[in-house]
């Protein structure tokens, strides 16, 4: 368990913080701290100029879930940050099928979550500046946590914050966070497409002990151990882009 922030603490953390990775780090501790096993977030960076589709950081969730969802297209059906958006207060993700009407892609998309244990969680819209808003969705397991409203209420103060912060970052830093270098960019993308290093080697006519030293360096700036984490921040910081089932 996290060690538990009071909102002013985080606050006064959250207002001196100067890089978005940092800032997502805290503030993911301080919903640990509340209880919340996962997080994810989604940026609606499509409404300023340059940006991709679909921005998302994502914590405790499986690899095989954050592939499916963001390489398989799986939310484009997430009925769920599209309500948040619509009815503006937070609600639990399970009271869905009571507040909305699900299409038949939207009631398969909540099987296959199921089917990855994504579990009970809490839906928050959030606002930002030049209508850069936002979906924040914290997960705390199979079950709903008894919880009053006041410490909803916490939560969605404590998110909001985040999310100022987040905007006035980005609004100055824009796409130059992590910014990879064409061949950097390249083995990504054939990351993004399944092919192994061995494999990229080929296509890209180089060594494979370069395409391991390019991968360590991408790896390095976008701040991953993975493959697939690697992808996610991709396509949240506009480095490759979806496309249905496509990521290029």
């Amino acid at each position: 368990m996290s060690v538990r922030l009071t909102l002013d603490a985080f606050a006064r953390r959250c207002s001196g913080t100067k890089d978005v990775r940092v800032l997502w780090r805290l503030a993911f501790a301080f919903f640990q701290s509340r209880g919340a096993v996962r997080a994810s977030y989604h940026s609606n960076d499509v409404k300023r100029p340059g940006w991709p589709p679909l921005g998302i950081q994502a914590e405790g969730f499986s690899d095989a879930w954050k592939h499916q969802y963001v390489q398989g297209g799986l939310w484009r059906s997430d009925p769920i940050p599209d309500l948040a958006r619509r009815i503006g207060v937070p609600f639990w993700f399970r009271d869905i099928k009571t507040l909305m009407k699900l299409s038949p892609n939207q009631a398969k998309f909540l099987e296959i979550a199921a089917e990855h244990n994504v579990g009970e969680g809490l839906a928050i819209q959030l606002f930002g500046p030049n209508i850069h808003d936002a979906f924040l969705g914290l997960g705390f397991g199979p079950t709903r946590p008894t919880m009053l409203p006041a410490a909803i209420f916490e939560l969605q103060s404590a998110a909001q914050m985040a999310h100022i912060r987040y905007c006035a970052l980005t609004g100055k830093l824009g796409q130059q966070n992590q910014s990879l270098s064409p061949r950097e960019l390249e083995v990504l993308r054939w990351i993004a497409r399944g092919k192994s290093n061995s494999v990229i080697a080929d296509i890209m006519g180089i060594s494979r002990h370069t395409v391991d030293t390019l991968l360590r360096r991408l790896f390095d700036k976008l701040d991953v151990n993975d493959r697939t984490t690697a992808v996610v921040k991709g396509v949240s910081n506009g480095l490759l882009h979806v496309d249905g089932e496509n990521v290029s």
